[in-house]
């Protein structure tokens, strides 16, 4: 099994990525996440991170037609409003660390699912990591 396939190795790698993230290491424009707008802002139902996107282009004059794209970085998923975001174009300065966090483990989970591994085990083994790292100050 190589390094790619190995749960402990990919878990490691992992835990090197949400430490960056956590410290604030991350460039956000490292974070910008691209969406293809399908129809006009008035025409959504749902608050989405899009919508909010597409809300905050709007407030500056960028507003989007459909078959365009958006570009954002997330500063606040708990947010509902157009708040939630910042548009790529913004100065970025922040963003929302537990919502990157949650991704990398996500994809993580794709990678290891073939070996059975789910995020609930990938959570735990990140929980070790931290634990020994603890401890290491003692």
């Amino acid at each position: 099994m190589d390094a790619y396939r190995d749960p402990e190795e990919v878990c490691e790698e992992l835990r090197s990525w949400v430490d960056r993230l956590e410290r604030g290491a991350v460039d956000p424009s490292e974070l910008v996440i691209t969406n293809r707008v399908s129809k006009k802002k008035e025409d959504y139902t749902q608050s989405t991170r899009s919508v909010a996107a597409l809300e905050r282009a709007s407030d500056l004059g960028l507003g989007r037609a459909p078959g365009q794209s958006v570009s954002y970085v997330v500063v606040d998923n708990a947010k509902k409003s157009r708040e939630r975001v910042m548009l790529a174009s913004e100065e970025l300065d922040e963003y929302d660390t537990g919502f990157y966090r949650e991704l990398l483990v996500r994809a993580a989970a794709s990678v290891l699912s073939p070996l059975g591994w789910r995020e609930s085990d990938i959570e735990e083994e990140l929980g070790r990591y931290t634990e020994s790292s603890l401890a290491s100050f003692v």
